[in-house]
């Protein structure tokens, strides 16, 4: 017949305190995984808007621009009439 070791307090210890390490590890690994990806996608988001903020810009300008086109076109009517 062949003995089993006992395991004592201080083993499973060991193991619980070994698992836990090889999480943190891992937890770690991702969060550093997730903080690369998080900064990548925000610097891909700033160009983003970046870009549609300057097509806003342009369209604002055009739009403004048509306005008092048309205003003043209205204005020369009346006043030359």
């Amino acid at each position: 017949m062949t003995s089993t070791p006992e395991l004592t307090t201080r083993d499973v210890l060991q193991q619980v305190d070994r698992r836990l390490s090889l999480i943190e590890e891992d937890l770690r690994a991702l969060d550093a995984k997730l903080d690369t990806r998080i900064e990548t996608l925000d610097a891909k988001l700033d160009t983003k808007i970046g870009a549609l903020d300057a097509k806003l810009d342009t369209k604002f300008h055009l739009v403004v621009g048509l306005i008092l086109a048309s205003w003043f076109s209205m204005m020369g009517a009346f006043l030359l009439k």
